[in-house]
């Protein structure tokens, strides 16, 4: 009789401990699995289609020797002027020889000069010595103007312009003007686009 009990004792625990394992295991288990991928594809979707900054595109002047990531495909024209553009974002690049470029603050004020009959003009800063990867001794010059209306609103726009003139030797200087909508600009990355020139 108390062997019979003990059996009845023991088959009782065997059928329910396979339960306990297999549901407390399995709820925990699948929801992780089941949600994760598709935030992740989301995620993926949101980066390719969202706004963004665009990859910069290396380009290299074999004419004027110096290289630079650019925001967009750069163009160099046969006046050695390079332009490049993404959206609101652009950069040009003019390459200055001889008296010119003997004296980059000198030229840097000079220049300001010629740049406040620009429409809309303000002078935010500069010109002003700024130390970057191709030079240490180069001049920065920050300004906003009026730019071109909003293509869908029709609403006018203000840009900022920050120039930098980076000297190679007493004939040779480079003047980089980068540019962007008012409400996107971000000076280290103006500073960022800046750094990525480099004399070749």
């Amino acid at each position: 009789m108390l062997t019979a009990l003990a059996l009845a004792g023991l088959l009782a625990a065997c059928s329910s401990a396979p339960a306990s394992p297999s549901g407390g295991s399995g709820s925990p288990g699948t929801n992780p699995a089941g949600t994760s991928p598709a935030p992740t594809e989301t995620g993926a979707a949101a980066a390719e289609n969202g706004g963004g900054e665009a990859p910069a595109t290396r380009f290299v002047s074999s004419r004027n020797h110096y290289r630079v990531d650019a925001p967009g495909a750069m163009t160099e024209g046969s006046d050695g002027i390079a332009k490049a553009s993404h959206g609101l974002e652009s950069l040009q690049i003019e390459v200055l020889t001889g008296s010119a470029a003997a004296d980059v603050s000198a030229y840097a004020k000079s220049d300001l000069t010629t740049l406040r009959s620009t429409p809309g003009f303000s002078l935010k800063s500069g010109p002003g010595s700024v130390s970057l990867s191709a030079a240490s001794s180069a001049q920065k010059t920050v300004y906003t103007a009026n730019g071109p209306n909003n293509p869908v609103t029709g609403k006018p726009q203000t840009f900022v312009t920050v120039r930098y003139y980076v000297p190679r030797s007493s004939s040779t200087m480079a003047v980089l003007t980068y540019s962007i909508v008012l409400d996107q600009y971000d000076p280290q990355g103006a500073d960022d686009v800046a750094n990525t020139f480099a004399w070749t």
